[in-house]
């Protein structure tokens, strides 16, 4: 426990201990991994995510997916860090985890709700003090995209971990218990906590009152990233929108905006509930956030936020990742209009008709049609239909909302990331975005970065205060929570003993140097943007970065781990 801390580090080391190499990922050798960290439950500011890790059914690697609202403090009200579900049902359960253990129920009649009546009806029969992570039709029917909802409109999105619990025949998990951590007792932990808060306090731009997080969240991304040109567009046509206004943070304020949310024992608020009143696009939820947008606003070039806001919605409700589902939607655009998949030419989706996107969505979901493959992910449809020269992904998972051809460190960081280009795994894009274009000097700082969000998700703390998270004030947590002495060395050590674990993972099931190349397409076209010369990625320069990478992190030149 002490060398993995908790969070994606325990999970991490489980996966490596129990999960056989090479099985089905959605065959029941395959587990799911729920964890939440030594700090969740306590009053330090956003301790109040959990995490899944699991062998992914969308990319066969290792795969992990983090999740706030309040669910992570039922979790640790039942006394856990960490459950672990194995195997398969023959048929619909759910569990609920108390602290007197683990009890399964028939889920029949749930089977087949989305996932806000799945949730509603769960609140309902185990009562207030309790929240479930639920599943809903995309898991049953194994779209390989599908997520895991809590608090309705919170996501563990990426990678398919809603496939994994419906090849389990698993509804939901359901926490509840009154247990809590002795850690808030403690003097020592109480002063970092002040301190913590103070740190939040010195940055009001970013977390006060009238900071960005809380003022605008996450769509105030779309301003930047469309100002410094990689902002994906007509699925990677271009690095900006020119409707942008209509969508970005400021659309949302003054059209659907109701109220300002945070998540449990968050200080800053930065979730926005919104309401589309009438019309066709008529919803109800929390958000959209900034991936929601990029990929629906961007790719699909849907420019009406009530209309991204009414796919979210429907998103959340069959739980699937909206990253994901976004890039899927703009692949077939671009596919139908190229004339490339004779499936699509009577499909009538296309670029700004929110309409067709959604009804393709409803296909993707209920295994209607050419949709039907594109629920198995872009790189099945990839393969299947020869598209290698336009499909974007790297190790069969779907960009995150940044064009990486306008970034160096950040680029490297989506092709070695273990289950492909997530923005998440480094955060390396929101430091780099201020540098000069240059290949040099971009390795050390990327695998810094990596490493310290290791530490951050095994504490398990929201990334949005990794800038008041020193490797300093992370040692002293490390040392009040377990009581054991760490300096910034050994906390660096076992960050990038945890990073390791999942390449080891990924190594058992073949993958290697090969695996951690970005498409040909982001080397071979140009990115244009709105002033100045268009991005461009060079993949030589891309390839020298890869044996930099892999030297600093001790691998040989595949990429491979010692010992693998």
């Amino acid at each position: 426990m002490l060398n993995w801390i908790g969070g994606k580090g325990l999970g991490t080391k489980l996966l490596l201990d129990e999960v056989p190499p090479r099985c089905d990922p959605l065959g029941p050798d395959n587990k799911l991994i729920i964890v939440c960290g030594p700090l969740t439950g306590t009053s330090f500011p956003t301790c109040n995510r959990y995490g899944m890790l699991f062998k992914s059914p969308l990319t066969g690697t290792f795969a992990e997916s983090y999740s706030g609202g309040d669910v992570a403090r039922y979790m640790r009200a039942t006394g856990n860090m960490v459950v672990v579900v194995e195997g398969a049902s023959d048929a619909p359960v759910y569990v609920l985890v108390s602290e007197s253990g683990a009890r399964f129920h028939d889920a029949g009649d749930l089977w087949k709700k989305d996932t806000f009546a799945t949730r509603d009806a769960l609140k309902g029969r185990h009562g207030k003090e309790s929240e479930s992570v639920v599943i809903g039709p995309a898991g049953e029917n194994l779209v390989r995209i599908a997520c895991v909802q809590n608090n309705k409109h919170h996501s563990a999105g990426r990678c398919g971990p809603g496939a994994v619990m419906g090849s389990k025949k698993l509804k939901a998990v359901v926490f509840t218990g009154t247990a809590r951590p002795v850690i808030n007792k403690r003097p020592e932990f109480q002063a970092i906590i002040e301190e913590s808060l103070d740190r939040l306090r010195g940055n009001p731009l970013l977390y006060g009152p009238d900071g960005v997080y809380r003022k605008y969240g996450t769509p105030s991304i779309v301003e930047w990233t469309n100002e410094i040109g990689c902002f994906p567009t007509r699925y990677y046509a271009r690095g900006y929108s020119d409707g942008a206004e209509r969508f970005g943070a400021n659309a949302i304020n003054s059209t659907i905006l109701k109220r300002r949310l945070g998540c449990w024992g968050c200080p800053f608020t930065c979730r926005k509930h919104v309401k589309v009143d009438d019309g066709p696009f008529a919803c109800e939820l929390d958000g959209p956030e900034y991936e929601t947008i990029a990929n629906f606003g961007g790719l699909c070039d849907i420019r009406d936020i009530a209309a991204i806001a009414k796919i979210n919605e429907y998103c959340d409700r069959v739980g699937v990742d909206t990253i994901s589902a976004g890039s899927l939607c703009g692949l077939a655009i671009e596919a139908r209009r190229r004339g490339l998949i004779p499936g699509l030419k009577d499909v009538l989706i296309d670029y700004e008709n929110p309409s067709s996107v959604l009804r393709f969505l409803e296909d993707m979901v209920n295994l209607r049609g050419i949709a039907a493959d594109f629920a198995l992910g872009t790189r099945h449809v990839e393969q299947k239909f020869g598209l290698h020269g336009i499909a974007m992904h790297v190790k069969g998972l779907e960009f995150a909302g940044y064009d990486p051809r306008a970034f160096r460190g950040f680029a490297l960081s989506y092709g070695v990331a273990p289950e492909g280009p997530t923005h998440l795994r480094s955060t390396y894009h929101a430091i780099e975005q201020g540098l000069t274009p240059s290949y040099e000097g971009r390795v050390l700082p990327m695998i810094e970065q990596e490493d310290k969000i290791a530490i951050i998700d095994s504490l398990i703390v929201c990334k949005f205060i990794r800038n008041i998270l020193d490797w300093d004030i992370m040692a002293r947590l490390y040392t009040v929570v377990f009581g054991e002495n760490i300096d910034i060395q050994g906390l660096r050590a076992m960050a990038a003993r945890i990073v390791t674990g999942s390449r080891v993972f990924n190594a058992r099931e073949g993958f290697s140097r090969k695996d951690d190349y970005l498409p040909e397409r982001v080397f071979k076209e140009k990115l244009p943007r709105k002033a100045g010369p268009a991005h461009e990625l060079d993949k030589v320069a891309y390839d020298r970065m890869l044996d930099e990478y892999y030297t600093a992190r001790g691998w040989n030149h595949d990429g491979l781990p010692p010992d693998v």
